[in-house]
Parts: C-alpha cells; structure tokens; sequence
C-alpha cells in the first residue's frame, strides 16, 4: 500500500462506525509539499470521528464491560 492509500484509509476507517477503510476514502483530500527535506502528504476528510474510541464519551472499562473477551482464559496447571 502506497502513502497516500494508508493516508485515505486511515482518515476513512476513523470517520466509519465499522472502522471500514473503504467508506469515505474517496472524500479525503490529498495534499502533497515538498519542502526541500523531504515530502510532506497530509489527509483532511470532513467528518466527525465515529469510531467508538475516539468518542468523548468513550471510556475503556465501559466498553470492556459492554464487550466482554470472548476467549477462554488460559489456565496454567502447576
């Protein structure tokens, strides 16, 4: 994947509820700078952010106790 794909996908899954790198990736602009250092890209899409983490009212231990593992613990025997 080049840059500026992960660049769309990124900024795409991020304003997707699904964390779908696809959705919006088509909508995010794509600017390009060199400044003699070396190349500058930088994304800029439109949209809140839905995915649930970056939420303001996400909080970790709701969102563990809402989605509990669903693994088995590992039990060591002695």
């Amino acid at each position: 994947m080049d840059v500026e794909s992960h660049v769309r996908a990124h900024l795409s899954s991020v304003a997707d509820p699904d964390d779908d790198p696809a959705t919006h990736a088509d909508e995010v602009r794509v600017r390009r700078a060199d400044d003699g250092d070396g190349l500058l890209l930088t994304g800029e899409l439109d949209a809140k952010a839905d995915a649930p983490y970056l939420r303001a009212d996400f909080t970790p231990e709701a969102d563990v106790a809402a989605n509990p593992l669903t693994v088995e613990s590992i039990e060591v025997s002695s």
